[in-house]
């Protein structure tokens, strides 16, 4: 049984038992003083009634999720999965699974909402995935930050306008009115899946930027993995890499120098589309991103690419996207390259 799993079971039991000590107690005030058999009675059912209405309001989501798994996977998204996401061909079936439960929960709870542009579920599921890799180390993790994600034609301006002004915004998560919404242009979600090893995925680096903001404030240090001790030698590290781009000894997107909290989203962009590279060119970056996101995207490709060229999985494996995230074929890729 996975956290998430655990987690949602405990809160069964917890709702039950609290909805228990609250029948008890209503029923003590309401049979308090005599009554007739009929009012006891009538006085009973009522304290069960309120009983059961609290109880299921309490355990109501974990009820309704345990309602979920036992639905089928829908085959649509499972084509995305296997045809457009690489990240997920480096899971074993376990984590395949866990995946597939992370997906069909956001999708069940979260709203995907076309603004003069379809959705459809190729786009859904890769915002789930864009919110799933970056926390996917963390089993449980629920996302109360967010409720809705808006999905704009093309690129837009900081007034969330798609028609005129600078339209030079791929993604942004919500501010004032806007709060725990997220906007995400539907061409560059769909190409930072698509375009394989450029280390740019907005989808990813929005919902980077809201686990930054899980601690309140978007500035860079995720509380989530990074512990205190660590903050300090996290900005030094930080501050190096932006001078080293700005020195031109660096390969990190320069959109990182507008502050810390860019320069998180975008490394992290690189780390989970090309960790081999970043692992190669950045080994101290790629060690504490590490420690950030309790993930080793790196490890996970080797794992996969062993497992993709023995001969009983070599047949399987041809055609899917190859885990190396360049975007290509397996059969293509690094099959072709052996």
């Amino acid at each position: 049984m996975n956290a998430r799993r655990r987690q949602e079971r405990l809160t069964r039991r917890l709702s039950l038992f609290f909805s228990g000590i609250v029948f008890l107690l209503l029923l003590m005030m309401l049979l308090a003083g005599s009554h007739t058999t009929s009012e006891i009675v009538v006085r009973i059912v009522v304290a069960f009634l309120v009983t059961m209405i609290l109880y299921r309001l309490l355990s109501r989501k974990a009820r309704r999720r345990a309602v979920l798994r036992k639905q089928p996977f829908p085959t649509s998204w499972e084509t995305v999965l296997q045809q457009e996401v690489p990240f997920f061909h480096t899971l074993d079936e376990l984590e395949k699974d866990r995946f597939r439960e992370e997906v069909r929960i956001f999708l069940n709870e979260k709203r995907i909402t076309g603004i003069k542009t379809s959705v459809d579920d190729t786009v859904r599921v890769l915002v789930a995935t864009s919110a799933i890799i970056p926390i996917f180390g963390f089993p449980g993790w629920e996302w109360d930050q967010i409720r809705e994600v808006l999905i704009y034609p093309t690129t837009f301006n900081e007034q969330y306008e798609i028609e005129r002004g600078n339209r030079d915004v791929l993604g942004m998560v919500g501010r004032g009115a806007m709060n725990r919404m997220m906007i995400l242009s539907k061409p560059e979600l769909l190409q930072g899946f698509r375009a394989g090893q450029d280390r740019k995925n907005v989808g990813i680096h929005e919902f980077t930027h809201l686990l930054d903001k899980s601690d309140g404030a978007v500035d860079g240090i995720p509380s989530a993995g990074l512990p205190r001790s660590v903050v300090i030698p996290w900005l030094k590290l930080i501050h190096q890499e932006m001078a080293n781009i700005r020195a031109g000894h660096s390969d990190v997107n320069p959109y990182g120098l507008k502050n810390e909290a860019e320069f998180f989203a975008v490394a992290s962009e690189y780390f989970f589309e090309n960790p081999d590279k970043m692992i190669r060119k950045h080994p101290e970056l790629y060690a504490m991103l590490e420690q950030v996101f309790q993930q080793d995207p790196q490890s996970r490709v080797k794992k996969a690419l062993v497992s993709m060229v023995k001969p009983e999985a070599r047949q399987l494996g041809r055609n899917v996207p190859c885990p190396c995230g360049s975007g290509k074929k397996y059969k293509h890729c690094c099959l072709a390259n052996r």
